[in-house]
């Protein structure tokens, strides 16, 4: 072949591969929006067969002007999701009127639950954040709940299990909604090693031995959370309390700040209370100067003065009124919180009321009275109480005064 001609056919084979190149570059590029656009459809497609409704085809009387994509406000909780009404909202409020029912095919029918479950599909919103999936993950889980689905197999919502912070209460929901054998549970659990099952464990019956034994596995095993071991001990106590008490007090005493849910701690220093010893008293006196909860503190409160306990922890309420404990909070999610003066918290209210109540119990020394009055003096002011005298009484002129509320 001429050399003029090789050289020619070189740049004419140049020129396709720079071309192909540039063909497959553009195409590269816009894949990712085809593949948007398309999961846009399928998981719009996939809300509307949930039953929900986009608030941007509901009448103008019903869409908020100043944010749109959101239902005008109407109560406390909010009825709309990222854009979209609730399944339940459309199936049972009057925001659409007969045409546009008919038009959409609502009220939906229940799906089958292996259709529920071929939408939950966590690890890809988890990869992508995706809006309209996270829409259809959450409604699909309301739906399971509201419309009670139920499971063709024992702990088919596990085939579809992701750990995730958003979801795994419902999952958790979902299975206690089953009611699952204790072994039924411990079968599961040692198929698909999902801790949440352990939260669904239920009291051992008379021959179930096997089962006895996986919750003393479970109880033992140090690599779990606290969470789920309280739940394996709490029923291994319910059965046998001689046998399980001293095993049960040490993970008790050791673990009762771990479990991040506050209503767990409560259980946990329940069951401290109830044993009573002194090493229980000390771990409850921790947790009523530590606990990051109003509640958990509010609810050792409550178990003080139904069993009429003052004594032993009045020197652990003046540190508390003296600001020596650490904060404490409640938790938004539940508690609608009260009006509150200046300096008020939910925590110095609730002691006031605990040092009001001890107050007015009877029989109690005058070394108790002192420590009540003290500490209801420094709840009201903010400063120490004045000094008694050496001899141990007030002014003549003031003489003795009972502890006051306040």
């Amino acid at each position: 072949m001429p050399k003029r001609a090789c050289c020619y056919l070189c740049l004419v084979l140049c020129c396709v591969s720079f071309h192909l190149e540039t063909v497959s570059a553009e195409e590269t590029k816009q894949k990712p929006a085809i593949d948007q656009k398309t999961n846009a459809q399928i998981y719009e497609a996939m809300l509307y067969e949930l039953g929900a409704f986009p608030v941007n085809k509901l009448r103008s009387k019903y869409r908020d002007p100043r944010h749109p994509g959101r239902v005008a406000f109407t109560g406390p909780w909010r009825i709309d999701l990222q854009g979209w009404l609730y399944p339940e909202v459309v199936r049972t409020k009057g925001y659409l009127n007969e045409a546009e029912k008919k038009r959409y095919g609502i009220p939906k029918a229940p799906l089958s639950y292996q259709r529920y479950l071929s939408f939950i599909d966590i690890e890809t919103y988890q990869q992508t954040k995706d809006p309209l999936l996270y829409n259809v993950i959450q409604f699909t889980f309301e739906e399971l709940r509201d419309r009670k689905v139920k499971s063709e197999q024992p702990g088919d919502i596990l085939k579809v299990y992701h750990p995730s912070e958003e979801w795994d209460f419902y999952f958790q929901l979902l299975l206690k909604n089953e009611q699952l054998s204790g072994p039924e549970v411990a079968s599961l659990y040692r198929q698909h090693q999902v801790p949440l099952l352990l939260r669904c464990v239920t009291p051992p019956e008379t021959g179930q031995d096997e089962y006895i034994t996986f919750l003393e596995d479970i109880s033992s095993d140090e690599l779990l959370e606290a969470c789920y071991r309280l739940d394996a001990y709490s029923q291994l106590y319910q059965l046998d309390k001689q046998k399980y008490c001293s095993d049960y007090k040490q993970f008790l005493i050791k673990n009762h700040f771990q479990p991040s849910e506050w209503a767990d701690r409560c259980r946990m220093n329940q069951t401290l209370l109830e044993i009573g010893d002194q090493d229980c008293v000390r771990a409850i006196k921790q947790s009523l100067l530590n606990d990051p909860s109003t509640e958990v503190r509010i609810s050792i409160f409550d178990y003080l003065r139904e069993h009429g306990i003052v004594d032993e922890y009045l020197d652990t309420l003046q540190l508390l009124a003296e600001g020596k404990g650490k904060e404490c909070s409640v938790d938004g999610r539940f508690v609608n919180r009260p009006g509150l003066a200046v300096g008020e918290t939910e925590f110095s209210l609730a002691l006031k009321g605990q040092l009001n109540w001890a107050g007015q119990q009877k029989n109690l020394s005058k070394a108790a009275q002192e420590k009540i009055q003290n500490s209801l003096h420094t709840l009201r002011t903010g400063k120490p109480a004045p000094r008694i005298r050496p001899e141990g009484r007030e002014n003549a002129s003031e003489g003795k005064k009972p502890p006051q509320e306040i």
